[in-house]
């Protein structure tokens, strides 16, 4: 799993969930027949996608974690709750503070969220389409010739991205599949101190930036 723009979340009660402190994620998550998997770490301190928190139930479309909403964590069986924000002095929220409790066949959260818990920092490069029309060589749409039509937004680069140690030795030209996000390739710029992952298949449902 990876987070492109962490928040930190502390699970207060976390001792007394008596929980181990690995577990087995699978590495292709968007295919239950792949029974490929690797270790993660389980700790009091986990990081989340920002996205995936609201400070207020203003957003009833929005599923996951809110002051008045709880939301599960993937592949681990806990259901996180709010309790508290921490902000810096600026007013910004640079923690959540959360009480967790075991998955129940009873009541059941909304969506379910991934997460890393002792990461490392990566460089993530998330391109999209170079060309804003289907046909950039269409003379007639585009009289100013294929190169006004290149979409300045075609590539956004993450120099702070966190992913689980298990990925960060690995090698160029690796892929991995970060859960909710897309798949990545290790990419040739990477170097002993930090890698570097490129985006090449975006997920279409289901994002970290969606509703689930």
């Amino acid at each position: 799993m990876a987070v492109l723009d962490g928040l930190k979340l502390t699970i207060e009660n976390f001792d007394d969930l008596n929980l181990p402190s690995t577990a087995d994620v699978p590495d292709f998550p968007s295919d239950p027949s792949d029974p490929r998997k690797h270790s993660v770490s389980v700790d009091r301190e986990i990081f989340i996608e920002k996205s995936d928190y609201k400070p207020d139930d203003s957003d009833k479309s929005f599923r996951r974690l809110t002051p008045k909403q709880a939301v599960g964590l993937k592949h681990i069986g806990l259901v996180l709750r709010f309790v508290k924000e921490v902000k810096d002095a600026a007013g910004h929220v640079e923690e959540v503070v959360v009480k967790a409790e075991k998955l129940t066949e009873g009541e059941k959260p909304k969506a379910f969220i991934h997460w890393v818990a002792k990461p490392v920092s990566a460089e993530v490069r998330l391109y999209e389409r170079l060309f804003k029309s289907k046909n950039p060589e269409d003379a007639q749409a585009l009289p100013g010739g294929f190169l006004t039509d290149i979409n300045s937004d075609s590539l956004t680069v993450l120099y702070n991205a966190l992913i689980d140690q298990s990925i960060a030795k690995s090698k160029v030209y690796d892929r991995f599949q970060f859960e909710r996000i897309g798949f990545f390739c290790v990419d040739k710029d990477s170097t002993s101190a930090k890698l570097v992952f490129n985006r090449t298949v975006v997920l279409k449902d289901g994002g970290a930036s969606g509703k689930n």
